[in-house]
């Protein structure tokens, strides 16, 4: 039997394609690699809150079959408040379209998939990083007791993981952000889109990275999800160096053509090519968490 290793696993954001996180987790699983503490921004929070509320990862496979056929069916458009964008943007009135979608549908679906656990139900060390527009500090939901403090780093215990994962996945511009009390929540890779620190500042011992938001493909059109979200990657991967954030081994999983922010239909590609990527790096990953210290970039 394979000694197990203690380490987490932070998962980046990056739409539709982060069904690659579930791929990685299967394989990881498979070979007795579990991860000891987990943490997911963005997108990555669906891999990682369904993986801390206990689903297995056939229930996870399923839930990106079902996404990939139905997931256009929670998207709920703010009709009203683009209909009076125009309006309001010729008489110089002020607007009141805060983003495309409202995500309201997309949380339920949240809560009805992590059994409306609380944080402190998860069943494992986790963390989910938001960022409040009202301080512009992140708020990084967790169930660990006493993480280490950081700069502009606030953190919360107090919430349902569904509410948490919602937060961290709401896209500026297409999301509405999410009130939870005093704080307006958008998208935790407004701050950072890989969690490895906030993951080792929660106790995490050696960090397995999947980034699945490096790939760069041109935008398909130029409406404004494409804009928004091919602009927000730019940003993203010029502020993240690879070797910057401690991580023991980055995972760069392949994408399928055309996978983006609400390409449903590319997920299942998108995970079973993570999956096969990421067997072929499974020696690899032993060996850069069995020696903790050492840094390993794979691309």
């Amino acid at each position: 039997m394979k000694q197990q290793i203690a380490y987490g696993l932070a998962l980046s954001g990056g739409g539709a394609r982060g069904a690659s996180h579930i791929g990685v987790l299967k394989a990881l699983d498979e070979a007795a690699l579990k991860p000891s503490w987990i943490a997911g921004t963005s997108a990555g929070t669906l891999a990682a809150g369904l993986y801390a509320s206990g689903l297995e990862i056939s229930e996870m496979e399923e839930t990106v079959h079902y996404l990939s056929c139905w997931g256009k069916h929670y998207l709920d458009p703010q009709y009203k408040a683009m209909a009076a964008l125009i309006p309001r943007l010729l008489s110089g009135r002020p607007l009141t379209l805060s983003g495309l979608l409202k995500g309201n549908r997309l949380q339920s679906y949240f809560c009805i998939l992590t059994g409306g656990k609380k944080l402190d139900e998860a069943l494992l060390p986790l963390v989910i990083p938001a960022v409040d527009l009202n301080t512009g500090d992140t708020v990084a939901f967790t169930n660990v007791e006493n993480p280490e403090k950081m700069p502009h780093v606030q953190w919360e215990w107090e919430a349902r993981l569904c509410e948490a994962m919602m937060a961290s996945a709401s896209f500026p511009a297409v999301f509405s952000p999410r009130r939870m009390g005093s704080r307006l929540l958008v998208d935790g890779g407004v701050a950072a889109n890989l969690p490895v620190r906030l993951l080792k500042r929660a106790g995490a011992g050696p960090v397995l990275a999947v980034d699945v938001g490096n790939a760069y493909d041109p935008p398909r059109d130029d409406s404004l999800p494409e804009v928004v979200t091919h602009s927000f990657s730019i940003m993203s991967r010029r502020l993240k160096d690879c070797s910057s954030l401690g991580e023991a081994f980055l995972l760069t999983p392949p994408q399928p053509e055309g996978a983006g922010l609400l390409t449903f239909d590319t997920m299942e590609m998108s995970m079973k090519m993570a999956y096969s990527y990421t067997i072929k790096k499974l020696p690899s990953i032993r060996a850069a968490l069995q020696t903790a210290g050492s840094y390993a970039c794979s691309q």
